[in-house]
């Protein structure tokens, strides 16, 4: 799979995941095509190996100006692992799933069908780089749900194996064609907001507080084995440096207004380059 040699991967038979568990319980019969569209994606999830990422990971790690610079501006700078954390989110997933919320009961349909809409809505919105990624509801409801199963599947297991499983899964995404750096954030920030804006009168500080520090936890460990020796210091969108008298050290220079005034300026793209700037 691309991971860390101890990686190991089990093509036993497997028992259906509580993650796919809880989404099939959902499904009723009250969808429109497109969302028979999307329940028919979930049904064909299922794997039939599951992959072990627990297994030690011996691979150099990105140095933490670099990974820190990708971690979400709206998550904990020093993201934490609780096993409450876990069950929370786990908890908190499960109304979801059940569209138990008041808000989700209005629209009368599936709840994975409502976070998947809502999700992708806003994920494409906010990069329409994502749309190469993710070409079909097939490759989108995949990895969602692939995504929530590592998530929640960490209950009771011990700080040091959630961050190995991590980092395994982090190097995996080294060789996934067109993701970038920057697609890490903007995938975990879209669907902690979505999971709260579903939650609805669930959406207590205590469950924000749950999501923001499991998901980030995990990013951020995702983070450290992807980034290392493949950032490009000079896409614009991700850090400027500039050298100390030295020439070593180099101090991180984080483009926010600037970056806007010459976004709309230029009207370039989320892929443009310094040099795209120049030669324009």
């Amino acid at each position: 799979m691309g991971g860390a040699e101890s990686s190991t991967i089990r093509t036993r038979s497997m028992k259906p995941s509580t993650v796919i568990s809880k989404i099939s319980r959902s499904i009723g019969a009250r969808s429109s095509r497109g969302d028979d569209d999307v329940l028919s994606a979930v049904a064909k999830v299922g794997p039939e190996a599951e992959v072990d990422w627990s297994g030690q990971f011996n691979r150099p790690l990105a140095p933490s100006d670099h990974y820190q610079h990708y971690m979400p501006p709206n998550m904990p700078m020093c993201p934490t692992y609780q096993d409450n954390y876990v069950k929370e989110c786990n908890r908190s997933w499960k109304i979801i799933c059940k569209a138990a919320t008041p808000k989700m009961k209005s629209y009368n349909k599936d709840g994975i069908v409502l976070f998947y809409d809502e999700f992708f809505h806003r994920l494409f919105q906010r990069d329409p780089g994502f749309e190469d990624i993710f070409p079909g509801i097939r490759r989108r409801i995949e990895v969602l749900i692939k995504a929530m199963k590592f998530l929640l599947n960490d209950s009771g297991a011990p700080e040091a194996t959630a961050i190995e499983r991590c980092r395994n899964l982090g190097h995996r995404h080294r060789s996934i064609p067109k993701v970038k750096p920057h697609h890490f954030a903007a995938y975990a920030s879209t669907f902690v907001e979505v999971a709260m804006f579903w939650l609805d009168i669930e959406a207590t500080p205590d469950v924000g507080e749950a999501w923001s520090n499991l998901v980030g936890f995990n990013l951020k460990y995702m983070l450290q084995s992807y980034l290392y020796n493949i950032v490009n210091e000079s896409d614009w969108n991700q850090n400027t440096i500039q050298l100390n008298k030295e020439g070593r050290s180099p101090s991180i220079i984080k483009l926010k207004g600037a970056v806007k005034a010459e976004m709309k300026k230029q009207s370039i793209t989320l892929s443009g380059t310094k040099k795209d700037l120049k030669e324009k």
